[in-house]
Formats: C-alpha cells, structure tokens, sequence
C-alpha cells in the first residue's frame, strides 16, 4: 500500500469511528494546541524574568511528583464517576492554574503551583486511554490509539508554531518587551484550552463505563497473574519516564543555549519534530502488522539511542535539528502501541488503575531526573543527559522485547463493532 492510499485509509477509518471516538479527538486538537503552544515557551519566559535552569528542574519535579501521588487515586474516581466527568474537571482547573502560572513571578508560588498543577493533569492523563478502550474494539484499536496520538503530536506541532510566533508578532505589531508579550501568548494560548470543553461536555458515556469497577479491585490485583503483568509494564515505561525526564523538558533550552536560537526557529524546529512524529505514529499500525507489535516497539525505542549520542556530541546546528527530529519521530511512535497492548493484557477492572499506575511511574522519572537534569546542566551542559537517556531508552527497549515477545505469537480475536454511545 503506498502512502497517499494509506492515509486515505486513515481519513475513511476515521468518518467510520463511533461518535464519542471523534468528539474525543476534537478534544485532543483543542487542548493540545493550547498546551504545545504553553510548553514551547514556559521555560524561555522563566529564563527571560531571570529564573536559571535548577529551579526550572524543580518546577517540572514538582510537577510530576503530583502527578505521581495523585494518578492512582484519581484512577480510582475515573472508574468510579466516569471518564467525561474526570476529563472536565481537570481542563478546567488546570487552566485555571496555567493562568496564574504566567502572571505570578514568587518562587515559592510557582512551586506550589506547579505541585498543584500536576495533581490537575492527572485527570485528564488518566481518563484518556481508558476511554479510548471502552469506545472502541481490539478490530480498530490500534488505529484508534494511533490517531490518538497522532492528533495530540500533530495539535501540540501547531501549538509550537503558534507559541514561537506569536510573541514575535506581539512586539513587532503592539511593541512588548520580550517577557510581557511571551506572558501574553502563555495567556492566551490557557484560554484557547478552554475551547476543548465544548465537544467534551457532547460526550455521551453508556452506563456500563459509569457503573463499571464493581468487581473487587483488590481481588483481581491480588491475582498473580494480574499483578506480575501490569509490574512488568510498570518497570518498562519507569525506564522511559526516567530517560525522557533528563531532557525532554529542556529541549527548548537546549536549542537556544546550546545554538543561540530565537523563540520562533525553536517554536519552528518543535513543530517539525511534532510533523516526523505524526508520520511515523500513522505508520505504526503497518509495522506493527510486518514485525508484530513487541518487535515494532523494540526496534523503534532501540533506533532512538544513536540520536540520542548525537545530540549530546555535537556542535552542528543541522545534525543536531535531524537527530531532534528522528529520534522524536521513532520514539514517540512506540507510544500508541505500548498503550494499546498494555490495556488490553489486563483484566477490564483494572485498565483505569493498570494506566495510573503506568502514568505514576512515568511522573515519577520526571520528578527524579528533572531535578537532576536541571543540575546537571547548570554545572556541566548538555551532553550527559543525553548520554544517560539513551542509556535508559536501550535498557527499556531490550527488558520490553524479552518480557513480552510472546504476545506477538497470538492470534487476534475477532470482535463486533461497537454501539455508538449517542
């Protein structure tokens, strides 16, 4: 099949989704334009009002570390009140949050705001993928799960070309000063998030998502089998969490320190990265079918390591922007598909707290190594974080391929299309 056939494919699936799948990835558009748009510039307005690199390390950490406290309990409430209603509250006070973020300048308040605020991104970060699961079947799932993630890498690539211009622009045309008109677009871009709640509050939950979970939780966490599954996926994406917790937060400081970049050529070269993601992503779903969906993720997280070790050696401003873009695009496009096969190893009332806990591990990596990324590149650069990443990313590679192979030996079920919920 070639390209254009194949994405012609993925526009027909597409029509053919049942109505909540496609009033979800209106939500994923709208809301991650808004965040792309705040996670391009946040750091370079922090650095710009005099804040160095340590306490952007903190900020993040705290950050996580509320995620990773709250992930499993708000898993709870998800199954408990129901994806839509989980989703809703955490745009909204998390906006809310991002407001006061931009506007508040005292270190000790931006700590506590960024704790909070990580407490109100799990919300949304758990619900997600379990409702991705209940509103669609093993027949679709992958391409689901996969344009899932293509719409949030494709949305946050417009976020970061709307993020690196517009403080241009609000110079250019009403004369700010750098700081004020990146504290504008941080505003704006909070209340552009807003809009994600007009197709989420269209959601129309059947009753057995919101009724689900009355099974004894702790009996089926109790099961041997259940609960050695869901630890191995654990330990595999800790390892993820813990590498991409050394440099993913900084990536747009490392472009404008290491290469003197200006906001819109860093705000440009993440949008590309967003654009090779959402290719390699769409094509997850054909590879996984040639080499089998372990495989797949195995060879794509392995590749990454190479382009890991050129961005911390070299000094070319062009190898360091392609070693960037591939290694975003071929990492990131496992992340559908270890999803898609970790929820659906688990038992149906244990998807929402097997993906909190999956989430938990991975706030925590950040919560550690963004800390000490921060310090690391205060007092020694970039390369060692990169080095120390891609030595996680291959170690996670390597575990997941022995651990789960066996997976790809089974034949698929057939399953009935589901009933569209409204």
């Amino acid at each position: 099949m070639n390209a254009k056939n194949y994405f012609f494919e993925k526009i027909i699936d597409f029509k053919k989704f049942p109505r909540n799948i496609r009033l979800i990835f209106a939500v994923i558009l709208l809301n991650n334009i808004a965040k792309g748009m705040f996670m391009t510039l946040y750091n370079l307005y922090l650095q710009e009002v005099g804040f160095n690199a340590s306490f952007m390390g903190e900020l993040i950490s705290m950050t996580a570390l509320a995620s990773a406290i709250f992930l499993v309990p708000i898993g709870f409430l998800s199954d408990k009140i129901g994806r839509k209603k989980t989703m809703i509250v955490g745009i909204v006070f998390a906006d809310i949050l991002q407001i006061l973020r931009a506007i508040i300048l005292s270190s000790n308040t931006l700590v506590l705001l960024s704790f909070l605020l990580g407490g109100l991104n799990s919300f949304f970060m758990v619900a997600n993928a379990p409702f991705l699961i209940e509103n669609s079947t093993k027949s679709i799932r992958m391409k689901v799960f996969s344009i899932n993630f293509a719409l949030m890498i494709f949305s946050s690539m417009l976020g970061n070309i709307m993020g690196g211009v517009t403080p241009d622009l609000l110079q250019g045309i009403l004369h700010m000063d750098v700081a004020s008109a990146q504290r504008t677009t941080l505003i704006v871009s909070t209340l552009l998030s807003l809009l994600a709640l007009i197709p989420l509050f269209k959601i129309k939950e059947p009753e057995k998502v919101i009724e689900k979970g009355k099974e004894s939780l702790l009996k089926s966490l109790r099961n041997i089998k259940n609960s050695s599954i869901i630890l191995k996926f654990i330990f595999a994406n800790a390892l993820v969490g813990f590498g991409a917790g050394l440099f993913v937060p900084f990536s747009n400081l490392y472009f404008e320190n290491q290469f003197q970049l200006p906001t819109s050529t860093i705000g440009f070269i993440m949008s590309l990265g967003q654009a090779s993601t959402v290719i390699a992503i769409l094509l997850g779903p054909a590879l996984s079918r040639r080499f089998g969906r372990v495989k797949t993720v195995f060879y794509l997280q392995i590749l990454s390591v190479p382009f890991m070790l050129v961005l911390g050696d070299t000094r070319i401003l062009s190898l360091a922007i392609f070693a960037f873009l591939i290694r975003q695009a071929i990492m990131n496009a496992s992340n559908p598909i270890t999803s898609a096969v970790m929820l659906e190893e688990v038992p149906e009332n244990l998807k929402g707290i097997t993906n909190s806990l999956n989430q938990m591990v991975f706030q925590l990596g950040w919560t550690v190594c963004g800390r000490l990324s921060g310090i690391i590149i205060d007092n020694h650069g970039y390369d060692l974080i990169f080095y120390l990443a891609g030595g996680l990313y291959a170690t996670s590679a390597i575990y997941y391929y022995f651990m789960f192979r066996h997976i790809d030996k089974r034949v698929p079920a057939v399953e009935a299309l589901p009933s569209e919920a409204g």
